[in-house]
């Protein structure tokens, strides 16, 4: 059964300030991961994010009884306050009244826009009209810039500007039952943020030296990813394997398709020092491929298979003899094979 057409209603819809898929596209299957994707993050980062905004209470309680003032020290925004208050997992959120009570260095806009963004064809979900093809989805869904290199012990601000959103670590541990590839450094720790609405920011701080990965929960699969590059230009050496980024098959296709630019090679962030969004290119949808496909066995044997139209197998046996074979098109059917020597 064929897909819904663009004559049905739309896919995606804007609920608020957040745009939502409504039908179609990827599939139930994949729906429901994205659902589920969705659902985990919330309840990862609700936890972390109750147990900081706490935590942040108590130090605020605690900084107030200290000499009975404020707790004011005439340098609440800069990064030294912040030192002892970014956990090493759940960074440290600040409400959309604190953001601009901070001053980090390092900001990451994290935001999305409704209809056509500044990437043509992205991101992309199958469409059910034929095989191998792809619509581009109604939406962008990004961090900006979406490469940065900070030095170890950098702190990194990301502030959202629309839409919900989380900036959470590739690890095993982000979601289980997607076995994520882990794609931040072995020795430093899984890390995400609570969902950060409009004006809402978290502060990181990357102590190791390595290439993070990180995406936004709920718009996993949508191509909303990014990468840090923490590099000390004293003590590392970019050719280390921990400037290494691992293969991208485990990832999902408009994921991949960031991550797998030419930008975002480790060694261009460093050298750039941050990456915009609109200065990356991004891939072509991966698709079904429909001019056909060739595929060789270990005994030799090579077969070639056409379009729908005219497909035709082509077999090259050990001893040299060659069988082409057509198969049922427009006008019949034709044989071709070798006849007996003259």
């Amino acid at each position: 059964m064929s897909g819904p057409s663009h004559g049905d209603r739309p896919r995606w819809r804007r609920r608020g300030d957040r745009i939502e898929r409504r039908t179609g596209g990827l599939g139930s299957a994949s729906r429901r991961r994205l659902l589920k994707i969705g659902g985990a993050g919330a309840v990862v980062a609700g936890v972390g994010g109750a147990g900081l905004t706490t935590a942040q209470q108590e130090d605020d309680d605690e900084t107030d009884g200290d000499d009975g003032g404020d707790g004011g020290d005439g340098g609440g925004g800069s990064e030294s306050v912040l030192d002892d208050l970014v956990d090493p997992t759940f960074g440290y959120p600040l409400a959309a009244d604190e953001s601009d009570g901070v001053s980090v260095e390092r900001v990451v806009d994290v935001s999305e826009v409704s209809g056509e963004g500044v990437h043509a064809d992205f991101p992309s979900e199958p469409s059910g009209d034929a095989p191998g093809a792809f619509e581009e989805v109604p939406a962008e869904f990004y961090f900006d810039p979406v490469g940065l290199a900070v030095e170890p012990g950098g702190l990194v601000q990301f502030r959202v500007r629309a839409g919900l959103h989380t900036v959470t670590a590739f690890t095993e541990l982000a979601e289980p039952a997607l076995a994520l590839p882990r794609r931040v450094p072995a020795a430093s720790e899984p890390f995400t943020s609570p969902p950060l609405t409009p004006d809402q920011s978290w502060v990181y701080r990357f102590e190791e030296s390595g290439v993070y990965d990180y995406f936004c929960f709920p718009h996993l699969g949508l191509g909303m990813v990014a990468r840090i590059v923490v590099y000390d230009p004293a003590d590392d050496d970019l050719s280390d394997d921990a400037f290494a980024v691992d293969g991208d098959a485990d990832l999902f296709p408009n994921d991949r398709r960031v991550l797998a630019s030419e930008e975002l090679d480790p060694a261009n962030v460093v050298d750039a020092g941050e990456v915009g969004w609109a200065d990356l290119s991004v891939g072509e949808p991966e698709g079904t491929e429909t001019e056909g496909t060739e595929t060789e066995t270990p005994d030799g044997t090579e077969t070639e298979t056409g379009t729908p139209d005219g497909t035709e197998t082509e077999t090259e046996t050990p001893d040299g003899t060659e069988t082409e074979t057509g198969t049922p098109t427009a006008t019949g059917t034709e044989s071709e094979e070798p006849g007996p020597s003259l």
